[in-house]
């Protein structure tokens, strides 16, 4: 059972759950300040984030798109350390203050342009 149907069968995390989502989203939305993006991209390189999840967080054969997140902290750092998708990273392998300067970055890529204004994918 998925985290997101035991939520909709108990209707008392409902609100506990939205509410921690809105506001990891509103934190997470603040701008990252420059030296975390920096660090976190050295991280997200020498920790071979990028094999499976692309350069830019593109995502590929191996891995998601995780660029740009809109997950807040919480909810990234769970996939990144509770996960059956990925090799799971432990706290001993990627410190806590490790991942969060990994989030500041994957958060600091820009949303990628709408299909229909890349001129190499315009076939007409």
């Amino acid at each position: 059972m998925s985290a997101f149907s035991r939520i909709a069968q108990s209707p008392g995390l409902a609100v506990p759950v939205l509410l921690l989502w809105t506001l990891g989203w509103a934190l997470a939305s603040a701008e990252e300040p420059a030296d975390d993006v920096r660090k976190g991209r050295a991280l997200y390189v020498s920790q071979q984030c990028w094999q499976c999840h692309g350069h830019e967080g593109q995502g590929g054969v191996a891995g998601n798109r995780i660029a740009p997140t809109r997950y807040p902290y919480e909810a990234f750092a769970r996939l990144v350390r509770f996960t059956n998708l990925m090799p799971a990273y432990s706290p001993k392998v990627l410190s806590d203050e490790q991942l969060r300067l990994i989030y500041a970055y994957v958060r600091s890529m820009p949303e990628p342009p709408p299909l229909e204004e890349i001129p190499e994918l315009d076939f007409d």
